[in-house]
């Protein structure tokens, strides 16, 4: 039981005898996408697969540009809030953050014929934008913990490192030497354990119980650049294709810390800290069609191809221990390391329906297999299979998936007022956790969107509101084999919740040439 309590400590930090942060959750951060694009489609919940003459129609679907009568240049700015409400034990917790974004930018230029041209081909449009899809700026997680007496600490978890992978005094007055490049080596650098001739494990003393605290920061977007066409045929089937290049970059600083609490000892605390940043790039190709049998309805769909990226991690991990007499330190090499991934497939199908001039209502439904997503190796990186237990991981306990939105818009003249919502289901559809792979659970996400705006001949703005929450659950020790958030809560055992809110301001200015 101690083992098994101790293996789920390092989930707690995501931490292993590897420095590589590849896991299921790194591969859903860029697989799952929020609500983007313009202030008229972001104010109806981003349901815009049937609609078309946006210029979000780039990275939604590209049949939407064969609708353009005219060119247009568009630019989005915005403020973006997050916050992260966390409870554990009783305790409660909150951060938060502001940041102006730029989440759109983009020019269409058409080509469309005249309406005394009689051919059936009405014109190409060509257009090319900049969206953000995903905003990593937060403050994750933020907790206080208090273990008892007879609770496994990092300690415990450093030392069973060690002696699960047999590591003599020998061995790691070599590592320490010659560079430390293991957990246990950098605990052993750290003097939070020693090792007798035998291979005995002895951890530092301590009594009672270990205040524990942990501090996650985040900085990061990810963000797309779209190069589409689109044409018409008859004015009855829009038909189109875009390239997108797809660029990530994260950052992530954790913080943990235990302190002791009886004087007594010669231990007093311990600081680990894990930094962690990758840039990465992708490319996909997504086509799509809209087809309107009728004035007053259209269908549309669209399919995107895998994103395939290439990452490069950089990576360090350092400890600094307090004694009564003085504090220890250690620092791991520096780590670098490069791979790819291949995120999944999405099929997405919409209606919208037109109430005349007074407006309109649309949805879309989309398909998403999450469990689809892999890991492969670099073309440099020799260790074929090195990814294989990951990708099994995902494969098992990401499902597929359909998520939808619903939007409207109503007209008066020349103003606009929106309304709309979207629901990204759960990626891994409640399933229990994993030891093996999984400490951190996304659950569903809600989006409530409002905006409004004003459309004259050569210009128009927009204004949109989006609020996004999150209900997710971060499991600092699981142990048993029930590793279902209900066991976990009805146990007792500690069970981060995490509430996370964010609410977007956005404001398109449109200039039609």
């Amino acid at each position: 039981m101690k083992k098994t309590l101790l293996a789920s400590l390092a989930l707690l930090l995501g931490w292993g005898s590897t420095a590589f942060a590849q896991t299921e959750v790194d591969a859903l951060r860029y697989s799952q996408l929020g609500i983007s694009g313009t202030a008229r489609i972001q104010g109806m919940g981003g349901a815009q697969t049937a609609l078309g003459a946006d210029i979000s129609s780039l990275s939604g679907n590209p049949a939407g540009l064969g609708m353009f009568r005219r060119s247009e240049f568009t630019i989005s700015p915005g403020i973006q809030s997050v916050n992260n409400n966390t409870s554990i034990l009783g305790e409660q917790n909150s951060g938060s953050n502001s940041n102006f974004v730029f989440p759109q930018l983009g020019v269409v230029i058409s080509n469309r014929k005249g309406d005394s041209d009689a051919s059936d081909w009405r014109g190409v449009t060509f257009g090319i934008g900049f969206t953000r899809l995903n905003n990593f700026n937060e403050n994750y997680t933020s907790y206080r913990t208090q273990s008892g007496e007879f609770d496994p600490t990092i300690v415990e978890y450093f030392a069973d490192l060690a002696f699960q992978n047999n590591r003599t005094r020998a061995s790691l007055d070599q590592e320490f030497d010659a560079g430390i490049t293991t957990l246990e080596g950098l605990a052993y650098g750290g003097y939070l354990f020693d090792v007798d001739d035998d291979s005995v494990i002895f951890e530092v003393e301590r009594i009672g119980s270990i205040t524990q605290r942990e501090e996650v920061r985040r900085t990061g977007s990810q963000n797309q650049i779209d190069i589409g066409v689109g044409t018409s045929y008859k004015d009855r089937l829009y038909i189109g294709a875009s390239l997108g290049i797809v660029t990530a970059d994260f950052k992530e600083e954790k913080i943990y810390t235990e302190a002791e609490g009886d004087a007594s000892t010669p231990f007093t605390s311990l600081e680990y800290v894990d930094e962690f940043s990758t840039s990465g790039a992708g490319v996909n190709l997504k086509v799509g069609l809209i087809a309107r049998p009728i004035d007053a309805l259209r269908l549309g769909v669209s399919i995107q191809t895998p994103t395939a990226y290439t990452f490069d991690d950089d990576y360090q991990r350092r400890i600094a221990t307090t004694f009564n007499d003085g504090v220890e330190t250690a620092a791991e090499v520096p780590g670098q390391f490069s791979y790819r991934l291949v995120t999944p497939f999405r099929a997405t199908g919409g209606v919208a329906y037109f109430i005349g001039k007074y407006g309109f209502i649309t949805a879309d439904v989309e398909f998403v297999n999450y469990g689809s997503a892999k890991y492969r190796e670099d073309d440099d990186f020799s260790s074929g299979g090195f990814f294989d237990d990951i990708n099994d991981g995902i494969s098992d306990n990401n499902n597929s998936v359909v998520n939808y939105k619903i939007g409207a818009e109503a007209r008066y003249e020349v103003f606009r007022l929106r309304a709309g919502y979207a629901y990204n289901a759960d990626p891994e559809g409640g399933s229990s956790y994993d030891a093996g792979f999984i400490n951190y659970k996304y659950g569903a996400t809600q989006n409530y969107t409002f905006g409004a705006g004003v459309r004259l001949q050569n210009f128009y703005v927009d204004a949109a509101y989006v609020h996004t929450q999150q209900d997710s659950d971060y499991a600092p020790f699981v142990s048993g084999t029930d590793y279902s958030p209900y066991a976990l809560k009805s146990s007792g055992e500690p069970l981060l919740n995490i509430d996370k809110k964010q609410n977007s301001v956005v404001l398109t200015v449109g200039v039609n040439f």
